[in-house]
């Protein structure tokens, strides 16, 4: 299945319309990783233009990618992150019967780095992992929804 990137432009918070980045790229006569850019960051052009990136496959399912996280966010967790805090790895390999296997473990953070995030297994501290910042806050903001629905009952 193809994934085609497109992207929504609201003036002013008024959608404008979807296109692809060298689309609206064309149209504003600016370079394609401007739009990108802006969208990944969630900044306005000239202090009005926002993007925002939306994810199109074949059939014409439309949904807005890591449209909660922005550089922002990203970088307020950068500085917030403590070694000590515990997160879930979750692994991914091929099976020899079928399919795919996944196996979960709880780690912790022993360094940072400046992109990616070193973690030990609990069970085997001999077992480090890496993941990314964005990987870990996803799971914390997916943790906290978890948490206020479940309080909501």
């Amino acid at each position: 299945m193809k994934l085609k990137y497109l992207y929504a432009m609201y003036d002013n918070g008024e959608i404008q319309g979807v296109h692809t980045s060298k689309k609206w790229a064309e149209m504003l006569h600016v370079s394609v990783h401007l739009v990108r850019d802006y969208a990944r960051e969630g900044r306005a052009y000239k202090g009005r233009y926002t993007f925002k990136a939306i994810q199109e496959d074949d059939v014409g399912d439309k949904r807005q990618v890591n449209a909660d996280i922005t550089a922002l966010d990203l970088a307020e967790f950068k500085r917030s992150l403590k070694v000590g805090t515990k997160f879930v790895y979750e692994s991914f390999r091929k099976d020899f019967v079928r399919g795919t296997r996944i196996a979960s473990e709880k780690v912790v953070v022993v360094r940072k780095f400046p992109y990616i995030v070193e973690l030990v297994s609990l069970e085997d501290p001999k077992r480090s992992v890496t993941m990314t910042y964005i990987e870990l806050l996803r799971q914390k903001k997916a943790r906290a929804m978890k948490k206020a629905s479940a309080a909501g009952r």
